[in-house]
């Protein structure tokens, strides 16, 4: 747990998928455009990335992945929230809302969960973005904030991971460079090697270095297949906690990724982020923010299969993607003016 937890503060409860976290946190701009305190409670690797932002009053990890609602219904009354946020699937902490009598508590309604908020929506019958869905809850709880217009205002994590993120380009001497975020939950959504490596390329000789961001073994790996084919890529997964990352996209020219957590938050950061979609439906899911553009090879029938393995040969939708076509859509995104300081 840290910084001073306010007693009437605003309690978001983030998920563990933290492109869903940043889609949460882009609905919130009304309340943080007011100056109202919040505070992200859940996942503690997830709530490392707003620990210390100066969008949140606090964060509070959870000391367990099932947690008992009647221990943080305990931690809740302590802190006396004005609301708890609750957008993830789960109904513990609507429960734990409900024991603490905290008296706004806004969620998705699905499945008879609509009884224990006082203000949700039937997120499941929707067509529009999952921000959208999100927005439209908070501003039936915040009608007079919400209907202030909220300009964008780009997240920014903790300065020390701003700081550490600083120190390690200037040991490495990195000027201009570039994310790119192989990763993805799933094998469908991610891009080739062959394809990563050839934009990776292309970036160095414009002289934008190509920086790998991601965590675990699995990024690890496409990192250093990537790096097989293009030794100027710098292999940066597994360096420091989501805090970190955020620092390294904050300060990129650009960000290339698939439907991932790293391509969301790289909309909230405000830099220019080329998402890459093939199974999933950017209509719903795409990131939010100034600077996005959808890159997908249209006029495939296959296209938002939601398989999380491809039954078709090739995979065309995604590992069947020319790096020249991904490189033309990215030096126009970068072209089109600076990121968002």
């Amino acid at each position: 747990m840290s910084g001073a937890i306010p007693a009437g503060a605003h309690w978001v409860r983030v998920p563990r998928f933290f492109g869903d976290a940043m889609m949460i946190h882009a609905a919130l701009a009304p309340l943080r455009a007011a100056g109202l305190p919040l505070v992200a409670w859940g996942p503690g690797w997830v709530v490392d990335l707003f620990d210390g932002s100066p969008d949140y009053a606090a964060a509070v990890p959870e000391p367990a992945r099932k947690y008992s609602p009647w221990e943080a219904a305990r931690m809740l009354r302590e802190h006396r929230p004005a609301s708890l946020i609750n957008f993830p699937k789960s109904h513990r902490p609507l429960l734990a809302g409900l024991l603490a009598r905290i008296p706004l508590r806004l969620g998705c309604g699905d499945g008879g969960a609509f009884l224990g908020y006082t203000h949700s929506i039937a997120f499941y019958r929707q067509d529009t973005p999952f921000v959208a869905r999100y927005a439209d809850v908070v501003a039936r709880a915040f009608p007079d904030l919400a209907a202030r217009p909220a300009p964008f205002r780009p997240f920014r994590p903790r300065a020390g991971a701003l700081a550490e993120a600083a120190a390690l380009r200037a040991e490495l001497g990195l000027d201009a460079y570039a994310v790119l975020a192989p990763g993805a939950n799933s094998p469908s959504k991610r891009l080739s090697v062959a394809c990563l490596a050839g934009l990776a390329g292309r970036l160095a000789d414009a002289g934008v270095a190509p920086v790998i961001l991601g965590a675990g073994d699995g990024d690890r790996a496409l990192a250093g297949a990537i790096r097989d084919l293009e030794p100027r890529a710098l292999d940066l997964t597994n360096r420091g906690g989501l805090a970190v990352s955020a620092a390294w996209i904050s300060g990129a020219r650009a960000l290339v990724g698939v439907d991932s957590g790293l391509s969301h938050l790289a909309a909230g950061c405000g830099i220019p982020t080329l998402a890459v979609y093939g199974p999933t439906r950017p209509r719903h899911s795409a990131p939010w923010g100034p600077r996005v553009r959808v890159f997908r090879k249209e006029g495939l029938a296959c296209l938002e299969c939601w398989k999380l393995d491809c039954p078709v040969p090739g995979h065309p939708c995604m590992a069947d993607l020319d790096p020249e076509a991904l490189w033309a859509a990215l030096a126009d995104l970068m072209a089109a003016g600076p990121a968002v300081p």
